[in-house]
């Protein structure tokens, strides 16, 4: 068990990691096209539409930041920075750079260790790839999502596999030396042959970082209703589950070990800033939708574009949720995240950190134990075994 006296410590704000950001996300909204599977917040790209944007992004921004600011001994200054959306390189070069004079001008990047900025292959092109590097841009990662074309086609992607492989290779060409690609997995129609062909170009690449997600039938989605229709058929548990064992071991066996759920890296280029979020300390989002996790209280923006840019236009504040964490909800939710992670726990680390550890007495916890789904290591981490990974997600909501 925790001493109780260290939940009243960081109850008063006593560590610095959970309450000052070093991690900035900002949501850059806008897509050519949007695909069959994404509820994201994003829209079509329109000129008139991403000016406003940028318009009302500047106003949240300054309010935001100097929010944050107040409670620290310098002006915000992240390690990390991530621009999300949406695609970021929807947005043609000269909002780009309005974009940066907006990003510079309320942020200090000057310690800024890794940047990353998501791109599209079908965007991607060589202008734009040099002014981000110019600008401090050190990584990027490509929705590749598959090089199948069929798959492409289903995914209502406006990319070729080709645009894929090129996109790649120009980032490299530009100097990028970080390169990172997503690809989707669980798809219907894909054969554990495409699957292969997906993870042997990318490894063919070089690629330093993959994200391999499993597709989620998101409600409302033109591919959640295709399978509702019985237009598309989804895949079978069974066959999702080997789909992610093919990629565990073939990602592994070109270099790219498991260190999340869903993401893979050589060797020092795991995704710092998304560990921030892993490992549930502070970090403040900025533009539709974005969540900010800033002294204990989490907050969601707007979702909707029109009301999200009405009220950063009117006072800067977006904010559509508010929501403080007890000490025993960010034990519980620190928990969550950091099982995602290869590495799992250490006990007595977690119990530093929050003052408390959710897993003493879980009956969940100890029935795991017993089916082989987590597992104790011998230096005493707890984690969520490779005979688990595939079912993740379900044995993590057993924590909620």
């Amino acid at each position: 068990m925790c001493g109780m006296n260290r939940v009243a410590l960081y109850d008063q704000g006593m560590n610095p990691a959970q309450t000052f950001p070093h991690a900035l996300y900002v949501h850059l909204p806008f897509c050519a096209a949007l695909c069959t599977y994404c509820d994201f917040a994003s829209e079509v790209y329109a000129s008139a539409r991403a000016q406003r944007y940028l318009d009302a992004l500047e106003k949240e921004m300054s309010v935001r930041v100097k929010a944050v600011g107040h409670s620290a001994p310098d002006a915000f200054a992240p390690r990390t920075i991530f621009l999300g959306g949406g695609t970021p390189s929807a947005l043609n070069l000269p909002e780009l750079q309005r974009f940066f004079s907006i990003l510079k001008q309320h942020v200090d990047v000057s310690r800024v260790e890794e940047f990353t900025i998501e791109a599209n292959p079908g965007s991607t092109e060589p202008a734009k790839l040099e002014f981000l590097l110019a600008q401090g841009v050190n990584r990027i990662s490509f929705g590749v999502q598959s090089f199948q074309p069929h798959l492409l086609k289903l995914l209502g992607r406006v990319h070729g596999a080709s645009q894929g492989r090129e996109a790649v290779r120009m980032a490299r060409a530009a100097g990028f030396k970080n390169v990172s690609i997503d690809l989707m997995h669980g798809l219907p129609t894909q054969s554990q042959d495409d699957l292969r062909r997906d993870l042997d170009e990318a490894l063919a690449l070089g690629t330093d970082h993959l994200s391999a997600y499993g597709l989620i039938y998101e409600d409302g989605t033109p591919l959640t209703n295709a399978v509702e229709r019985g237009t598309v058929v989804a895949l079978a548990e069974t066959e999702e589950n080997t789909h992610y064992v093919t990629v565990m071991e073939t990602l592994e066996r070109g270099g790219l070990p498991q260190y999340e759920i869903s993401n893979y890296a050589r060797p020092g280029r795991e995704a710092q800033h998304n560990l921030v979020y892993w490992r549930n300390e502070a970090y403040l989002g900025v533009g539709v939708s974005a969540a900010s996790f800033v002294g204990f209280e989490r907050t969601v923006n707007f979702i909707a574009m029109d009301s999200y840019m009405k009220a950063a236009e009117a006072s800067g504040d977006a904010i559509d949720s508010r929501e403080t964490l007890d000490a025993s909800a960010r034990a519980r939710e620190s928990l969550i995240l950091e099982l995602r992670l290869a590495r799992g726990i250490d006990p007595n680390e977690f119990c530093a950190r929050w003052g408390v550890n959710p897993l003493v007495g879980s009956v969940a916890f100890e029935t795991f134990l017993r089916e082989g789904i987590m597992e104790r290591m011998p230096d005493g981490r707890v984690r969520i075994s490779r005979a688990g990974m595939p079912v993740a997600d379900g044995v993590l909501a057993e924590f909620v």
